[in-house]
Order: C-alpha cells, then sequence, then structure tokens
C-alpha cells in the first residue's frame, strides 16, 4: 500500500507525537511552507531550500545547519568510514523526494488531521520517516526534538501545488544518452591530480571496438554530468603492483583504451556530479576501470 488517504484509513491507525508544553523557539518564531509533489510542510523561517543534490552520504543527510531539502539524491554513494549503527548525527532538517513505503510501513495519525504512512514508531532516532501521497519524508530529530515534532504535525497536501524553489539547483542536460562526437585526442590530458594521463594515440593506432560499443558499455548516464569519449593512450598510478623493494609498477600504461570522461554539466558547485573515466581496452573492448573523484578535473 503507497498511500492512505484519510478517507481510507481505519480508525486503528497509530497516534503521531503527543502533543507539548509549547513551541520550540525555533517554531515560535515563524514558519515558511516547503513543499514538493503537493506535500507540503512548515519549517522555521530561517532555515535555507536546497536540492536534495546536495544531502549528505555519510552521518546522516542532514548538515549541521538546519536545511529543508527536496528532490532526490542523484549522486553515487561515496565510501563512507564505518561506524556504529547508531551514528547518525542528531540534526534538525526535513527532505521531501518521491518514495514508495517500505512493506512494514504502518498509518499514523498527525494532529493535523493526516494520515500518513510511518516506517518505525516512537521519536527517539535520529532520523523520522514517513510517506503521504507518494512523497518520502524524512525529518532529522536535533536537540530540540519539538521542531521535528511540529514539521510532522504541518504534514498535508495541495493538489497540484509548485514544489518549492531550491537553491543548488543542478545544471542538467536534456539527453544525456545522446553519444558524444568520437575524438582522437589531440593533446596530453593530466587528470585527477595526476593519476591519470591521457595521451594522443599514435597514427597507427586502429581500434578493435568501436566507439559505440564503448559507449554503450559504460552503462546509463547522468543527466548533470557531461561527457567526451575518446581514443586516447591511457595510464594511471593506481592499481598498482608492490615490487619487493616497496616500490608500485603500475597496471596500466600507455594501453590504447576509449575514454569515457565525465564532468560535471555546468559550472562546478558541490553536489552536481564530479569528474571520472570509464576505460575500455580499444583493442579487447574490456573494461579496464570505473573511476570517479572530486575534485577535478
Amino acid at each position: 500500500m503507497a498511500l492512505c488517504m484519510v478517507a481510507g484509513c481505519s480508525a486503528s491507525a497509530g497516534t503521531g507525537p503527543a502533543s507539548t508544553q509549547g513551541p520550540s523557539t525555533a517554531v515560535a518564531r515563524g514558519s515558511r511552507v516547503v513543499s514538493y509533489h503537493g506535500v507540503r510542510v512548515d519549517v522555521p523561517t530561517g532555515w535555507p531550500v536546497v536540492d536534495g543534490m546536495h544531502t549528505l552520504f555519510c552521518g546522516g543527510p542532514f548538515p549541521a545547519t538546519p536545511t529543508a531539502f527536496v528532490g532526490p539524491q542523484e549522486n553515487g554513494q561515496p565510501s563512507c568510514t564505518p561506524q556504529p549503527d547508531d551514528s547518525t548525527t542528531a540534526r534538525n532538517g526535513v527532505w521531501l523526494q518521491a518514495g514508495s513505503p517500505p512493506p512494514d510501513a504502518r498509518p499514523v495519525d498527525s494532529p493535523s488531521g493526516q494520515i500518513v504512512l510511518e516506517e518505525d514508531p516512537g521519536w527517539n532516532a535520529p532520523l523520522k520517516a514517513f510517506w503521504y501521497h507518494q512523497v518520502f519524508v524524512e525529518i532529522g530529530i536535533g536537540p530540540d526534538p519539538n521542531v521535528a515534532k511540529a514539521i510532522f504535525n504541518s504534514i498535508g497536501f495541495t493538489s497540484h501545488a509548485p514544489d518549492s524553489r531550491a537553491a543548488g539547483v543542478c545544471a542538467r542536460s536534456a539527453d544525456p544518452e545522446t553519444m558524444p562526437t568520437p575524438e582522437r585526442l589531440a593533446n596530453p590530458l593530466v587528470l585527477n591530480q595526476g593519476g591519470v594521463t591521457l595521451a594522443p594515440p599514435l597514427p597507427s593506432d586502429q581500434p578493435t571496438m568501436s566507439a559505440a560499443q564503448a559507449w554503450s558499455g559504460s552503462g546509463p548516464k547522468q543527466s548533470f554530468e557531461r561527457y567526451r569519449l575518446i581514443l586516447a593512450r591511457y595510464s594511471a598510478k593506481l592499481p598498482a603492483k608492490q615490487n619487493p623493494d616497496g616500490s608500485l609498477t603500475p597496471l596500466n600504461q600507455n594501453e590504447l583504451a576509449w575514454v569515457i570522461y565525465t564532468a560535471p554539466y555546468g559550472a562546478p558547485i558541490a553536489g552536481c556530479g564530479g569528474w571520472g573515466v570509464d576505460v575500455f581496452d580499444a583493442l579487447s573492448g574490456q573494461e579496464v576501470i570505473l573511476h570517479g573523484w572530486s575534485p577535478g578535473p
């Protein structure tokens, strides 16, 4: 069940957070409406509204500055330092994005008269997850839990309401799957702070793998990134084999390759894509490496 409408829910719905003695200081100073796909919440007036591409991955989605996020996070998951299961930082925030609830989500009443779906009861965890009208509402519980409870209490729906204007919206391509014009590299290109070097191919170099095969093999493309399809001689410092004396011998040096080089589609903005290479051996057709980094180039 992806959505529980008010008229269709039974009296067995759970109960939302108990009312408190009074509003928190942050909420008392005033609020603003944040809307996404018709679902709306009230947040403290001073909170910025930011595109969901800028939510965090490690330690929870919310930054130290309480923020309202709207829209999906489409960047790739980075490597995070292993932490205990309860390591999510307790921070205020709210994030609205499209989403369907898990099968075990249960209906719960809000004081505003809405019945939404809830993942886990209780308000002791640093994050609360709700679903309403196919929108996933994630609320961060910071030092003052009344702020989070006030946001929950305000959940509502207005059909055809425009999405709130957000800061940090990433520039996007209208058709990222369109293959760029293949190019033979004319001048050396040094990337990833010297970790990757592309050199022009030799005049006699002729790939066995076609450019179209390399482009197809590189998988789905992102609208917030732009691509070059380059025939080059590929060298990289890593991966490398460790020698008995402790020195390293790179495994990929001066190899004829098709390189799909990725960069942010618009002006570089943290959270709006990154830089990377997807490398295919131009003679065998095998993928050599898929590697991304930031900052670039």
